[in-house]
């Protein structure tokens, strides 16, 4: 008998005379045939409805829907997956049908899929190419947008749990550990549901998860599937958690032009992952056998906007561009060369757009007066000062990096503000930190070490800036955000308070950061 696989859970098989449904009848309605796969959530049938004659796959839950806590909790886990589920109407999404109780178990009555899973494909042909990845990774994604919609996480997308239709396309299954928006746990104490190698670093580190940890879990899937091994499996669990957490992805040649959508989804902090859209454009791209676009920006980055305003532009802006968010505007870390220093201006609704023109119109007029001032001598002509912005990625197990693209002269403005993440300052012992490095506790804990540090008075772990020169100028702690005059010419350098001699090794993560210098004119 060919193999069938409906479920990513567990060992596949064929089914053997002893794990027929020997004509069962469950709910006087599903008669089981055959057994296509287990788990530990499960063991999945091929059945028969026979109320509306057409074949379905029945999920046996290994669990009884009555007993202790432990039970409770997992009948209620059951009853989401359903629910979940069928709120998702989508053809790249397992079809939902019934949810009963018999021979004192739960039952899931699902579409049957006649196809093996995404896993099962390439263990037995190898991994598929950077284009039909890509097509897969479109399909998978519309699935996610679907669920997300509907309030749900799927929490455990990896190739195991994507079935394929007999004409290839791909179906996102195995709801079982799906977490509604109700924020009710689904997991035990000290629990950890879901495979760990395609478990987003949030989740391994108990912090807040959301649509982007789905994402981050596509990324691993698509990792895998066209490079031929997850990029964060080792040998051991604790290993595994520790390069999901704290290392960089161990990626294959083979993903080609997949390889920048591939980085993006899988950065460690959720902000900087890339929105659906832009994943979207990527993918179609190398589906469509373009070259790469190169790296994909933040869900919460927009495009730098040109410099020079259209004729119908809603609005003039310097060309700096913009981090837009749910909770307002602010300044990119887009490299911008603009007279004056640049300000964020907040997006404005079209129907002001005759008012900013005229606005605008007033200080075209504006300024034709005062350059007859100057050509007449009345005014005295005087340069505006010129700001440079750049973003800058601050590695922690690197010494002193510099800023690059960025001069610095005596008498200029220099802001660093720090934009998203973190890193630690020993990968074995300690926790993530933030720019402003360890808490004072935690900071004593490490005074053993306290010549590592190369500004004393700060916390291990505290994001450093300094000027090189000829002359020597103080090392300046940046935290959120800091501001300071160079006292003379010299590189701007940005570096993790744990960078003196070798004892960065242990150091893992990497911070953002927007460097702005306002030149003195």
């Amino acid at each position: 008998m060919r193999e069938l696989v409906i479920s990513g859970h567990g060992d596949h098989r064929s089914a053997t005379h002893s794990e027929r449904g020997s004509a069962r009848l469950i709910a006087d309605r599903y008669l089981l045939q055959d057994v296509l796969g287990r788990g530990g959530m499960g063991t999945v049938w091929r059945a028969h409805d026979q109320l509306l004659d057409r074949p379905v796959a029945a999920k046996e839950l290994h669990f009884l829907p009555h007993g202790d806590e432990e039970h409770r909790v997992r009948v209620r886990r059951a009853v989401r997956e359903a629910r979940a589920v069928a709120r998702v109407p989508h053809p790249h999404v397992v079809g939902i049908h019934d949810l009963i109780e018999a021979e004192d178990r739960l039952w899931i009555v699902m579409e049957l899929v006649e196809g093996p899973s995404l896993a099962h494909r390439i263990a037995e042909t190898g991994p598929l190419t950077p284009q039909h990845t890509a097509a897969l990774g479109l399909q998978l994604l519309d699935a996610l947008e679907a669920v997300h919609a509907a309030g749900t996480l799927h929490r455990d997308v990896k190739p195991a749990n994507v079935l394929l239709r007999p004409g290839g396309a791909a179906v996102l299954t195995d709801f079982g550990i799906a977490a509604l928006d109700d924020g009710e746990s689904l997991t035990t104490t000290g629990e950890v549901v879901g495979s760990l190698d395609f478990m987003a670093p949030e989740r391994v580190l108990g912090a807040e998860v959301g649509p982007a940890s789905d994402l981050w879990s596509l990324g691993a899937t698509l990792a895998t599937v066209c490079g031929g091994q997850s990029p964060f499996r080792r040998p051991a669990r604790p290993a595994t958690l520790h390069a999901v957490a704290y290392e960089g992805p161990a990626l294959s040649e083979r993903l080609g032009p997949l390889r920048p959508v591939i980085e993006a989804l899988l950065r460690k902090s959720p902000d900087e992952r890339p929105s659906a859209a832009g994943t979207r454009a990527a993918l179609r791209r190398v589906a469509a056998g373009e070259a790469d676009a190169g790296p994909l920006p933040s869900a919460t980055e927009r495009v730098p906007r040109p410099s020079t305003p259209s004729a119908d532009a809603d609005t003039v802006t310097s060309g700096q561009g913009r981090l837009v968010s749910a909770w307002g505007t602010v300044p990119t870390a887009v490299r911008t060369t603009s007279l004056g220093p640049a300000a964020a201006q907040p997006s404005r609704p079209a129907g002001r757009k005759r008012l900013w023109g005229a606005l605008a119109a007033t200080t075209v007029a504006a300024a034709g007066v005062v350059g007859g001032l100057f050509a007449t001598g009345t005014l005295p002509l005087k340069e505006d000062p010129k700001t440079t912005t750049t973003r800058q990625v601050v590695q922690s197990a690197t010494s002193w990096q510099p800023v690059a693209g960025i001069s610095v002269q005596r008498g200029d403005k220099v802001t660093v503000r720090f934009l998203s993440g973190e890193w630690t300052g020993d990968y074995r012992n300690w926790p993530m930190t933030g720019p402003s490095g360890y808490d004072a506790a935690t900071d004593k804990l490490m005074e053993g070490a306290k010549d590592c540090k190369v500004k004393p008075t700060a916390p291990f772990g505290a994001l450093l800036a300094r000027l090189v020169g000829e002359q020597d100028f103080p090392v300046h702690s940046v935290g959120q955000k800091l501001t300071f005059q160079a006292a003379g010419n010299g590189t701007l350098q940005l570096g993790a308070n744990d960078v003196a001699g070798f004892c960065s090794q242990d150091n893992r993560g990497s911070m953002t950061v927007q460097v702005t210098v306002t030149h003195r004119p």
